[in-house]
C-alpha cells in the first residue's frame, strides 16, 4: 500500500537576515531639526527561531528647523535584540538596542552621543526567504553641548518600510 510522505514545513532554526528600507524620521521639537525621510540597512543573526541579534544603520539628511540653508545629517548605528513572536509567514516582533547617534550640523559642528532604542514591527514573508517589513522605533539620547543642549534628553521616532531576505543556515 502506497503512503505519501508527509510534507515537511520549512522552518528556520538559524539564519542571517539582510534588509534595506526607507524611513520617516520625526525629531522632537527641542531638537530644532526638520522631520524628513531617510534610509537604512540591517544585518541580523537569527540564533533561534524566535531570537535575533540585529545591527542597523539609519541616516537622514535634513535641515535646521529655523534656517533651511543649514544642513543637518543625522545617522545612527545600533546593536539590537529582536524577539519574534512566531516563526510563520507573518512575524510580529519587539526590539531593543543601544548604539550611537552621529549628528553633523553645517553651522554648529559634529556630535556623537550614546543612544537607546526600542520598537516593534511586523515581517510579512512573501516566500520562504523574502519579506516586507514595517517597523516603528523610538530613540533617546542626551546632548553633549555641541549640536544639542548639554545634559538634555532628546528623542526621535522612526517609521520604516523595507524589504529583507533571510538566508537559512538551519
Amino acid at each position: 500500500q502506497y503512503r505519501p510522505r508527509p510534507r515537511r514545513a520549512v522552518a528556520f532554526t538559524r539564519g542571517f537576515e539582510l534588509g534595506a528600507f526607507l524611513q520617516q524620521t520625526d525629531f522632537n521639537s527641542d531638537a530644532e531639526i526638520k522631520d524628513d525621510v531617510g534610509y537604512g540597512f540591517r544585518f541580523g543573526y537569527l540564533y533561534t527561531p524566535r531570537q535575533e541579534i540585529e545591527f542597523l544603520y539609519n541616516a537622514v539628511n535634513t535641515q535646521d528647523e529655523f534656517d533651511s540653508r543649514i544642513g543637518v545629517d543625522v545617522s545612527h548605528l545600533q546593536a539590537a535584540y529582536v524577539f519574534n513572536f512566531t516563526d510563520k509567514a507573518v512575524v510580529p516582533y519587539l526590539t531593543a538596542g543601544f548604539g550611537f547617534v552621529f549628528t553633523s550640523d553645517d553651522s554648529l559642528g559634529d556630535e556623537s552621543d550614546p543612544l537607546l532604542g526600542v520598537g516593534g514591527g511586523v515581517r510579512f514573508f512573501m516566500g520562504p526567504t523574502t519579506y516586507f517589513r514595517i517597523e516603528a522605533r523610538h530613540n533617546r539620547f542626551r546632548g553633549d553641548g555641541t549640536v544639542f543642549a548639554s545634559d538634555t534628553t532628546f528623542t526621535f521616532n522612526e517609521v520604516g518600510f523595507g524589504l529583507g531576505w533571510r538566508f537559512p543556515t538551519y
